[in-house]
């Protein structure tokens, strides 16, 4: 009976100056030649050589790796950014993500830096796997360049990627890195533009929670994006912004509450304007106390046939918190109160109007005339017409002094 002896052999020795990567070959040959057989000379290996092997159909883990590390080995060789994204690329599709991540490590080494292109499919594929982008993210040179940052994100928002954007800038601040408006402003305005307003209301939750709170000016302009749409639904998002924003300690200022009247004036809901009117009169001054267009939003929002009672309520409420009416003011108030036929209170509007020395715009001039043609008072009315030419040869001439 034959006895085989089991020989161990010393494991290969790593250089310290190299990355060990998975599932590659050893130095050593499995089946060494047998003695005194000449060595054939070794086949160099291109970058081009080394990009076709790794598209090759049906290629494995396995060989993608050999062949980087067959390369790697050559004196003086290095490995271009086409062959990193066609090796990072491959092994991500076969979820080798850890060898992936020790390439990336490794690119600098040759001296090169990720970019979009490289970055791009592997955020698709660690998505696809389920996997949060903070690992590849790790892998790249820190620290995390802005410039690439925005790329990335600009790009995933081009090609629709929402979810992956959203994770990459969670991502972002768990890493350390300055998230602020700039960065996710795209995204949520893509979120808008779909309809998922509450999508991007709940982003901005996550994101407060990371510390990225966007500042008053980020929530006025959201609001008043959300609002343009002009629905309840539309009305009811507008007011869970407002409260996430006093949530993350930022108080909004008359030009938001102001933004929230006239939302609630398109939606037809003059109760709920008349509330924010209220808070803000509680508030007191401020960055949040009312002013002409606070008032002339409550006016805009109170329907027609309450417009003769609840209209006058307002601008007498206006005056006596010390707010001066505008034209605005005046020309909504002629326009509700010539609709009730009530003329004679329109010219004595409108006396008052001229004595507080508001002169009447084109606006204004445009609601005189429709009142009195409306209550067949045409001789008013050719009186009116002169001075809408005059106000309209005035806009011309001042459109073309500005080209």
């Amino acid at each position: 009976m034959r006895s085989f002896e089991l020989v161990r052999r010393p494991p290969p020795t790593a250089s310290p100056s190299r990355t060990n990567l998975p599932l590659l070959p050893p130095s050593s040959r499995r089946n060494p030649r047998p003695p005194g057989t000449a060595d054939k000379p070794s086949r160099s290996l291109s970058n081009a050589a080394v990009l076709h092997a790794v598209k090759a159909a049906g290629a494995t883990p396995r060989q993608i790796l050999a062949v980087y590390s067959a390369a790697a080995r050559q004196p003086g060789f290095r490995h271009d950014l086409p062959t990193y994204q066609a090796l990072t690329s491959a092994l991500a599709l076969r979820c080798r993500f850890r060898a992936v991540e020790l390439l990336l490590a490794r690119k600098p080494r040759d001296g090169l830096r990720p970019g979009p292109a490289l970055v791009l499919p592997l955020l698709r594929a660690y998505s696809a796997a389920g996997r949060p982008p903070d690992a590849l993210l790790r892998s790249c040179p820190l620290p995390l360049s802005d410039r690439l940052f925005s790329a990335l994100i600009h790009d995933l928002l081009r090609s629709d990627d929402l979810d992956i954007a959203g994770s990459l800038l969670l991502s972002g601040a768990n890493l350390g890195f300055s998230v602020n408006s700039r960065h996710y402003a795209g995204l949520v305005r893509a979120h808008c533009d779909r309809g998922a307003v509450w999508s991007a209301i709940e982003f901005l939750d996550l994101l407060a929670t990371r510390g990225s709170v966007p500042d008053v000016f980020f929530y006025g302009s959201l609001i008043r994006d959300i609002c343009r749409a002009g629905r309840s639904d539309a009305v009811d998002a507008a007011f869970e912004v407002v409260d996430q924003m006093k949530r993350n300690g930022r108080e909004p200022d008359v030009v938001i509450w102001n933004t929230l009247v006239h939302g609630c004036a398109k939606a037809g809901q003059w109760g709920r304007a008349e509330e924010v009117v209220a808070e803000m009169e509680r508030k007191g001054g401020g960055a949040a106390a009312a002013d002409a267009g606070t008032y002339n939003a409550l006016i805009s929002a109170i329907p027609h046939r309450q417009m003769v009672q609840d209209g006058i309520l307002a601008f007498r409420r206006m005056v006596e918190k010390g707010v001066s009416p505008d034209v605005v003011t005046f020309s909504m108030l002629i326009g509700g109160l010539g609709r009730a036929g009530r003329v004679w209170e329109c010219n004595t509007l409108l006396g008052k109007m001229v004595r507080l020395g508001i002169p009447p715009d084109i606006d204004c001039y445009k609601i005189l005339l429709s009142v009195y043609r409306s209550n067949a008072m045409e001789d008013d009315a050719s009186a009116v017409l002169p001075w809408i030419k005059v106000n309209e040869e005035a806009m011309a001439a001042l459109r073309t002094a500005k080209r």
